[in-house]
This record gives C-alpha cells, sequence and structure tokens, in this order.
C-alpha cells in the first residue's frame, strides 16, 4: 500500500485561522465584553501534568494562539496542542476530526476509519472538501494519530524490516495500516469533549444559559432555521442582548454556539447531538428538583 504518492495535506494553521486567534466573531461583529475570545485564548501549559485547554476558546471557533511556536524539544503538553490546533482550527473539519480521533481510541484498519469519517453527519450533510484520506493523514501529521504498517497477515511490519528493503520492497509488503489515536490525542478527546464545550459555553453568559437549553429543546425534533427564527419571535424569555454597534443578537448565534460546541449537528436540519440531549436532560432534572 503506498501512501507516499497521494498528496497529503501538511498540518499548518490555514490563513483564516489569524481573524479567530483575534477575537470571537459573529458575522464580523466582535462582543465587546470582557470574557469574550480575545480574552480567553487556550493556553495548554507545558511542563509537568496534564495538559489545559480552554474549551470555551475552542466554542468561540479558535485552537491555540496563533503567536504560539512548538519549541525543538516538544513536551507532551506541546503535543497536545499541536492536535488540538489541528482540530479546532478549521471549523468546517472540527467535529469530525473529533470524531475520528474518539473513534481511533480503539486500533482500526485504515479503511475502517476512512468509512467511519465518511459515515459522519459532517461528511454527509456538510459537503467537506477533504477525502477521509486527507482527514487522517492530517490527524497523523499533527500527531494525534500513529499508523503501523501490516503485512497482508495482518501482521506488524518492524521499521527495521522497512529500512532494510527498497522502497518498492517496502511498497509491495505494506497492505495496510493499523491506525489508533496516540497519547497526545486521548488527551485531545478528553479536552475537547463535547460536554466540556457545551458547559463552557453556557458558562460564558450565565443570562444566556435558559436560552440555550431552550433552543436545545427545540431542536430535539430536526429544525430548519425558519422555524428556530419563529420561536424566538414567538417564545417568551429568550436573551438577545445588544451588542458591538447595537447588534441584537439573532438567533442563528446561538445556533453557531451550539453547533461549534457539539451541542447541534446540521442532518438536513438542526437537531440535538446525543451530548446535547444529555445536557439537556440535566437540566431539566435540574429544574424539577429546584
Amino acid at each position: 500500500m503506498n501512501i507516499k504518492n497521494k498528496p497529503l495535506p501538511r498540518f499548518e494553521v490555514p490563513s483564516s485561522y489569524e481573524k479567530y486567534a483575534e477575537g470571537g466573531y459573529l458575522m464580523d461583529v466582535r462582543e465587546p465584553e470582557a470574557d469574550s475570545f480575545g480574552d480567553r485564548k487556550p493556553t495548554i501549559a507545558s511542563g509537568a501534568g496534564a495538559a489545559t485547554v480552554d474549551p470555551a476558546a475552542i466554542v468561540q471557533g479558535a485552537a491555540a494562539d496563533a503567536g504560539y511556536e512548538l519549541p525543538d524539544e516538544l513536551t507532551f503538553s506541546d503535543r497536545v496542542n499541536r492536535v488540538v490546533m489541528c482540530v479546532g482550527s478549521q471549523n468546517a473539519l472540527r467535529e469530525a476530526l473529533y470524531k475520528t480521533l474518539a473513534f481511533c481510541q480503539q486500533p482500526h484498519e485504515f479503511t475502517e476509519v476512512e468509512d467511519f469519517i465518511a459515515q459522519t453527519d459532517e461528511f454527509v450533510y456538510s459537503h467537506i472538501m477533504q477525502t477521509p484520506f486527507a482527514m487522517i493523514r492530517m490527524l497523523v501529521d499533527a500527531g494525534g494519530l500513529a499508523q503501523t504498517p501490516l503485512d497482508n497477515e495482518g501482521s506488524p511490519i518492524a521499521d527495521e524490516q522497512l529500512a532494510s528493503l527498497s522502497e518498492d520492497e517496502a511498497d509491495d509488503l505494506i497492505a495496510t495500516y493499523r491506525i489508533q489515536v496516540t497519547d497526545a490525542g486521548a488527551e485531545t478527546v478528553r479536552l475537547l469533549a463535547p460536554e466540556r464545550r457545551i458547559e463552557a459555553q453556557l458558562s460564558l453568559r450565565p443570562h444566556r444559559r435558559d436560552t440555550y437549553f431552550a433552543v436545545l429543546d427545540f431542536c430535539m425534533q430536526p429544525r430548519k432555521f425558519p422555524e428556530i427564527e419563529a420561536l424566538f419571535k414567538t417564545a417568551s424569555g429568550l436573551s438577545q442582548d445588544i451588542v458591538a454597534d447595537h447588534h441584537k443578537l439573532s438567533p442563528d448565534f446561538y445556533v453557531d454556539k451550539l453547533d461549534k460546541a457539539g451541542a447541534l449537528v446540521w442532518r438536513g436540519a438542526w437537531v440535538v447531538t446525543d451530548a446535547g440531549k444529555r445536557m439537556l436532560q440535566a437540566h431539566k432534572r435540574e429544574q424539577a428538583t429546584a
């Protein structure tokens, strides 16, 4: 199996990333509030201990400080930072990349991972331009996935054996690859878990919490955006703050934030994810016992 001759996307921060690193944007309007993304850039501390990242910053649409440069000698936290940047820096790919890391917490053959990506909601409904092959390679390049070459019998091929072969001989020997998450990839799965991102978003502005849950409850049934707009026109008590330049927060603000948090997904209409359902059920239990 020769993957060397296929065009592989190199791991790099896209040019649009700088925009998100500067501040939280909604239709090119920044919220001038103290805890907007401009003041909440995610940080992943180097050194001993587990990596830490601000899930709220991922929700706001970015993954890491654009000025951050990886050192020559990478610590565990540096490697996690690299994977988080890969997952979070491109909105269109974010959830599919995250789901791929989570899926590969158990080892899978390369084509199984490709098939998994091709069946994700994001790939089916959102017209992702990258191929599943390219997305796997992005995560491998970022250090979130490891690939082990396998022969026709499904046995791992040692690096020493490959080193003794010519390139053509090695290509003939490798039948496929086993794909599995790395330690940095597993930590990224934990850090960017939808429940963490959803709670981070809900905590940013506590007075909007009930509005977020109202949208989630409404989207327990698939909803097109005009239906969500109608909800905001007819339901009382929904928060529609006035922010920068007298801009009134519209329903698409809440849909966008819940989408980035992993609470809503587009399946031809907006619908609550499993993580969103769990958060909504917990909220209803809290209300019932309050």
